[in-house]
């Protein structure tokens, strides 16, 4: 089991790139494995950049894995997606993973884009393919539905991709064949987060394995501030759990920087 630190990329804390550069430092001293963000643009002011945030993150940590969980890929161009996480990924020197979803509409309809659900499936689960075909390093001739590419050629780079969505549905997990690991979302009916219990976790993996994820990939158990005990970090690794996030969304920053220097629940 690994752990991580989880937070919002918005707010007057968390919408500072330089605090939130500091809490990965923090993190990666006090012995927690990941550091992940948000990523959205339509939020609270201010809003820090994930992408160019996770930079700075690169290059001020060397060996805590980080990653924006989670992309909404209906809303990139898979080309600039992909070289943003190549790039990242020689960064950090083999530290990202890209967490991957649909996204939420009003990233999309503020700006004129239409948000239905179907369009943005489409574009989700074809962009993954094409960012994975892009980070192949082959030669890459793709005639989809929604999106066209001849004869691009990027450099090899591996990037983890962990695919996500909101469980349960009946629509499988999207994406699952193209990703290595999931990070599953359980709302909780007012507005926020609910974390999933180790039976609802062993279900999860169920599913992404059914939907055509990998038998041995990730799976990040988080959502509603959860800070497990040790019997229960047993039972969500018997579930087949392999990361848990701390999230700070509704913590201030003195408490956020207590949990951390506490360091994670081994």
């Amino acid at each position: 089991m690994r752990f991580a630190i989880y937070v919002p990329c918005y707010g007057e804390t968390y919408g500072d790139p330089a605090v939130l550069c500091s809490l990965a430092v923090e993190a990666e001293a006090a012995g927690w494995d990941g550091f992940f963000m948000w990523d959205h643009v339509v939020a609270q002011p201010l809003v820090a950049d994930p992408w160019v945030t996770l930079g700075a993150v690169a290059v001020r940590t060397s060996s805590i894995v980080l990653g924006p969980m989670i992309t909404p890929v209906p809303r990139r161009r898979p080309w600039k997606l992909a070289l943003e996480a190549s790039t990242l990924q020689r960064l950090s020197g083999g530290r990202l993973v890209l967490g991957v979803g649909m996204g939420v509409p009003r990233d999309f309809t503020s700006f004129g884009e239409a948000a239905d659900a179907r369009s943005r499936a489409v574009r989700m689960t074809e962009g993954v393919e094409l960012v994975q075909k892009l980070l192949s390093g082959e030669v890459v001739e793709h005639h989809g539905d929604v999106f066209d590419v001849s004869g691009v050629r990027f450099a090899p780079v591996e990037v983890p991709v962990w695919t996500s969505g909101i469980w349960p549905r009946k629509v499988p997990f999207l994406a699952a064949s193209q990703a290595s690991g999931l990070f599953p979302i359980i709302q909780d009916g007012s507005g926020g987060f609910a974390v999933a219990s180790a039976e609802q976790a062993a279900r999860m993996k169920a599913d992404f394995v059914a939907a055509g994820g990998p038998v041995d990939g990730d799976l990040a158990i988080w959502g509603g501030g959860a800070r497990p005990s040790a019997a229960e970090v047993s039972e969500y690794a018997d579930a087949g759990a392999t990361w848990l996030l701390l999230d700070g969304w509704k913590a201030s920053l003195e408490e956020l920087r207590s949990y951390i220097s506490a360091g994670p629940p081994r």
